[in-house]
């Protein structure tokens, strides 16, 4: 009775995805919003290259190997080639700074982006006036870097420094795995309370905790495999440097965001599928 319980649930979800999809294409939707996302994120990735190789002139070789530690494996090569880089020419503090002001206004239209979507998925009209909106996506902006700073912190401490200082310490290789396991678990429970709150803020209507934490949980866990999947692709198909110097690269990231910002849209969805179901 379990599994056909399953089954229906399943069925009926089906049925009410292809329902929503005459309303509002959640395929469309996302290919907008990952088009803002990558207004903002590609300038963002040159701009932090070009700090890194200023920041390289000033480090030797063994203070950049001790960095490198500290990051996922697969920017190793973006280190190295940022580091040779650093002897040649910089880009200007001029062009950083005006990469820094196109960033934050691109910045800005994702986040408004993302909130008029989670209102057209979830079939809210928005009822805030045009300022009201973009002073949102300021404020929202500003605490996603902050939390997204945090989640970043927690991902060096726990699944570099204290692995590194275990194997220091020699500890079997089992306590190890147990111990980055585990704070996968934990940094996944944060990328979903993270989503959570913006499943339920970020609408004109505010959402309860339980009817978005499912889509938060949703987002976190399909985030984190495609993270795995795609250092996985880098790591075995692709060197870092094509990321800058051929299509192959740009063109893997851009499926990336896009497959990210599907699975963000796709979350609002379970969300609004569970608030009809069990909140009517």
């Amino acid at each position: 009775m379990k599994e056909i319980s399953q089954m229906k649930l399943l069925y009926e979800f089906y049925f009410f995805v292809k329902n929503h999809k005459k309303n509002y294409s959640i395929l469309n939707l996302a290919a907008q919003l990952s088009y803002r996302v990558l207004l903002a994120f590609i300038p963002f990735i040159m701009l932090i290259y070009n700090f890194f190789s200023w920041f390289a002139q000033g480090l030797n070789d063994q203070v950049l190997e001790s960095l490198k530690v500290l990051f996922p494996g697969f920017l190793d090569e973006m280190f190295n080639t940022a580091a040779a880089n650093a002897a040649g020419p910089q880009t200007s503090h001029w062009a950083n700074i005006v990469f820094g002001f196109f960033i934050l206004y691109a910045s800005v239209c994702a986040v408004r982006s993302l909130i008029l979507t989670i209102n057209k998925v979830m079939l809210i009209p928005e009822k805030r006036n045009y300022f009201l909106v973009w002073g949102l996506a300021v404020l929202y902006l500003v605490i996603l870097v902050i939390l997204i700073l945090v989640v970043f912190y927690l991902y060096i401490f726990t699944q570099k420094i204290s692995t590194s200082f275990f194997e220091y310490l020699n500890l079997s290789d089992i306590f190890i795995k147990f111990w980055q396991g585990f704070t996968l678990i934990y940094i996944s429970a944060i990328i979903a309370l993270l989503v959570t709150a913006i499943y339920m803020y970020t609408p004109s209507v505010r959402i309860s905790f339980f009817f978005s934490l499912p889509g938060g949980v949703f987002v976190s866990l399909g985030w984190l495999s495609i993270i795995g999947l795609y250092e996985a692709f880098i790591k075995n198909h692709l060197q870092i440097e094509s990321l800058f110097s051929s299509l192959e690269g740009p063109f893997s990231l851009i499926i990336v965001v896009y497959i990210f910002c599907i699975i963000l849209t796709f979350g609002c969805v379970v969300n609004l599928f569970l608030l009809k179901k069990i909140g009517r």
